[in-house]
């Protein structure tokens, strides 16, 4: 892989009080997002290689992470928070559960 593909690339990890899931490579991510305080602001979120820093309050929901297009996880997470910080982006939520189909808890 070179610089340029490196570059277009983001990696997701999760962390739950249980574990840490493998990280996960993709060119995308969706997180639910809070609402602020004044009711506004929430709902999904997306991220892409490139994404200026960030902290997210992460509200229980979908988190998908997508590669060319396809989905490379997707499950549901509780409460937490995500950093994005050079293509990284890390999750720390109450629990995640992949979907059923991949049958994984963490």
């Amino acid at each position: 892989m070179d610089e340029k593909e490196k570059a277009s690339e983001l990696t997701l990890k999760i962390v739950t009080p249980k574990g840490t899931q493998a990280p996960v490579s993709c060119d995308s991510i969706h997180l639910t997002v809070r609402d602020n305080s004044g009711g506004k602001g929430g709902g999904s979120y997306g991220i892409r290689p490139g994404h200026a820093k960030a902290l997210l309050s992460l509200e229980k929901g979908e988190i998908e992470a997508l590669n060319a297009g396809k989905v490379v996880l997707k499950g549901q997470c509780g409460h937490g928070f995500a950093t994005v910080n050079q293509n990284l982006v890390t999750v720390a939520v109450e629990s995640f559960s992949r979907s059923p189909k991949e049958e994984t808890t963490f």
